[in-house]
C-alpha cells in the first residue's frame, strides 16, 4: 500500500490531486469518496513516516507552528472543525480573536502532521459549509442559530470518525509490522508535541463552545456520519478559509 521510501513526492501528489477533484466537483457523493481516500492515505503515510524516523530512515520530523485564519461568519465553530482535526492528527491548536469577526488559530505539532491538518481542514471546511447551506432551517430556528449549532455538531462527530480512522491505521500498520512498536513511537511523538505546547503556550486556557439549536446540532451530526472518510490524517501554510 505504501510507496517506497523518498516518495514523500508522490503521496503529497496524489493527496492533492483527490483533494482538488473534492473541491471541484458539484456531487456530494463523489467530494465525500475523494477526501476518504485522501484522508486514508494520509492516514496510513504519518504512520509509515513514523516507524521510518524511528529507524533511521528519515530526518526526525521538526516540531513547527502554523497560522491559519478562519474567517466569518461562524468563525468560532469552524475553528472548533480546526481542533477537531489537529487533535485526530496529533496536533495542537489555540485561537484567539481576528479581525471582522474572524479567528486567528495557531496550529502546533510535527511539521508533517501540520500540513496534513491544513490539507483535510481545507477540504472538510468547504464540504462542511456547502452541507450548512444545503440544510434547510426549521421554521421554529433562526438561520444563525441553527448552522452555528450544524457546525459545532459537525465538528465533534468529524473529530470522533478522524480518531477512529487514526487508530484503524495504527492497527493496520501494528498487523503488517507483526509487533505493537508502533503504538509506542505514536505515544512517543505524541508527548513531544504536549511539551512543546506547554512551553509554547504555558497560560492557555481551554474553553467551550455551546450552541442552542437542537435541530442544527443533529443536522450536522448527520452530515457529519455522512461526509466519506474511510476506515483506516491529511499541505499548505498561512491559508485563509472561505467564508460560509
Amino acid at each position: 500500500m505504501s510507496p517506497p521510501p523518498g516518495s514523500a513526492d508522490t503521496w503529497t501528489n496524489r493527496i492533492q490531486a483527490l483533494l482538488t477533484k473534492a473541491e471541484s466537483t458539484s456531487f456530494p457523493e463523489e467530494a465525500e469518496a475523494l477526501i476518504a481516500k485522501a484522508q486514508e492515505l494520509m492516514a496510513r503515510h504519518a504512520v509509515d513516516e513514523a516507524m521510518l524516523a524511528e529507524r533511521g530512515q528519515r530526518q526526525r520530523a521538526e516540531i513547527c507552528t502554523d497560522v491559519v485564519l478562519v474567517e466569518a461568519p461562524y468563525a468560532t465553530p469552524k475553528s472548533s472543525l480546526l481542533a477537531a482535526v489537529a487533535r485526530a492528527n496529533n496536533c495542537r491548536t489555540v485561537r484567539g480573536p481576528a479581525a471582522n469577526g474572524a479567528q486567528r488559530c495557531i496550529v502546533l505539532g510535527n511539521e508533517a502532521d501540520v500540513d496534513n491538518v491544513l490539507t483535510l481542514f481545507a477540504a472538510l471546511s468547504l464540504h462542511a459549509v456547502r452541507a450548512m447551506l444545503d440544510a434547510p432551517v426549521p421554521a421554529h430556528d433562526t438561520p444563525r442559530r441553527f448552522r452555528h449549532a450544524f457546525l459545532l455538531a459537525f465538528s465533534g462527530r468529524i473529530g470522533e470518525r478522524l480518531r477512529a480512522a487514526s487508530v484503524a491505521a495504527q492497527h493496520e500498520a501494528e498487523r503488517e509490522a507483526g509487533a505493537a512498536g508502533v503504538a509506542v513511537v505514536l505515544a512517543s511523538r505524541a508527548d513531544a508535541v504536549d511539551r512543546a505546547f506547554r512551553q509554547e503556550f504555558p497560560n492557555v486556557r481551554t474553553t467551550t463552545v455551546s450552541s442552542s439549536s437542537l435541530a442544527g446540532r443533529l443536522s450536522g451530526r448527520r452530515a457529519a456520519d455522512r461526509a466519506g472518510l474511510g476506515q483506516g490524517a491529511l499541505g499548505g501554510r498561512g491559508r485563509s478559509l472561505p467564508a460560509g
